[in-house]
């Protein structure tokens, strides 16, 4: 299994593991739509299937999450796919903002 970064290059696992337990560093974005909280984070897993970013949703102030899509592989893509879930939240929640 390979470990990346936020900026996509190679780490050791321990490495992987210190960054991992830093939420700071994974969060990529955060957003509240009508009690409802999108976050996306960075999961640095670098295999087929992996995950580098995934995005999410919580309706309970973030005790569950529901994955909503994650197939970002930099940090500029994660910030599109998140933008796309805020959308399709506030699209279906009928907010525009």
């Amino acid at each position: 299994m390979v470990h990346r970064d936020r900026q996509g290059r190679q780490i050791e696992l321990t490495e992987w593991g210190g960054l991992w337990d830093d939420m700071a560093y994974r969060i990529v974005a955060e957003d509240q739509v009508q009690g409802v909280m999108i976050r996306t984070v960075w999961e640095g897993i670098d295999e087929v299937p992996g995950t580098m970013f995934a995005t999410g949703t919580s309706q309970d102030s973030g005790e569950r999450w529901r994955t909503e899509r994650e197939g970002a592989r930099t940090e500029a893509e994660a910030m599109e796919q998140h933008r796309g879930v805020a959308e399709h939240v506030r699209r279906r929640l009928g907010s525009g903002r």
